[in-house]
């Protein structure tokens, strides 16, 4: 059974295409969302183990323009 995430990402200003560039290497993101408030963007992501997760957390964080990340499993789902 995969384990679903999210992630949380805060940016130094780039523009969208770089982040989607960077992005698009990791295919275990499954969506990228751009939002406004504290973060810049929310990705969600599909692993098979935590071992995978912690192996993605640590690409998104090696992106340049990546200041910070916040990883959130999913326990459940309400709908």
């Amino acid at each position: 059974m995969p384990i679903t995430a999210y992630v949380l990402l805060k940016l130094r200003p780039a523009p969208i295409e770089q982040l989607k560039k960077e992005i698009d290497k990791i295919q275990q993101i499954k969506d990228c969302s751009i939002v406004t408030g504290e973060v810049d963007a929310i990705l969600f992501i599909e692993v098979e183990d935590t071992q995978e997760l912690f192996e993605v957390a640590k690409k998104l964080r090696d992106i340049p323009f990546v200041l910070d990340t916040r990883t959130s499993i999913v326990i459940s789902k309400c709908k």
